[in-house]
């Protein structure tokens, strides 16, 4: 399964002014969904994701369209204490990374899934964990 990060959803999902990069993001998780690929969205990304939405509509309609295309994987105690591991052992290495991408990173590694993400704290991560970080041939809307 493919985890969808923050980073890529807010780009597809709330951009008001979206730009190349953005119509890139969009069509490929289009293409994806067109694919009938399994993916997923981690509990705390979908957190994120509604956070900051000020109109009941615009949140109860987010909610709906990311809980239809999504499955939506939730983070168990294990999680929680294997990202705590992750972020000591990141700042070990010199790398501060939010606990809630360590969370993400512990769950898609937990999973034996692969991250599909815009940030580049997950590429510093990768580096010292077996995180795998999806390479997704972007998919051009036509």
């Amino acid at each position: 399964m493919i985890l969808f990060d923050t980073s890529v959803l807010s780009r597809v999902f709330r951009r008001r002014r979206p730009q190349v990069a953005e119509a890139t993001f969009r069509g490929t998780v289009e293409g994806l969904l067109k694919a009938d690929v399994p993916i997923g969205l981690p509990s705390i990304c979908l957190q994120e994701l509604l956070s900051g939405i000020r109109s009941d509509r615009e949140f109860n309609d987010l909610h709906e369209r990311l809980h239809s295309a999504f499955s939506i994987i939730p983070a168990t105690v294990a999680d929680h204490v294997e990202a705590a591991r992750l972020r000591n052992l990141c700042l070990a290495k010199g790398v501060n990374l939010s606990g809630a991408d360590c969370l993400i990173a512990a769950m898609t590694i937990a999973g034996g899934h692969e991250l599909f993400a815009a940030d580049d704290d997950f590429a510093q991560l990768a580096r010292h964990a077996p995180l795998r970080l999806c390479d997704v041939e972007p998919f051009v809307p036509e």
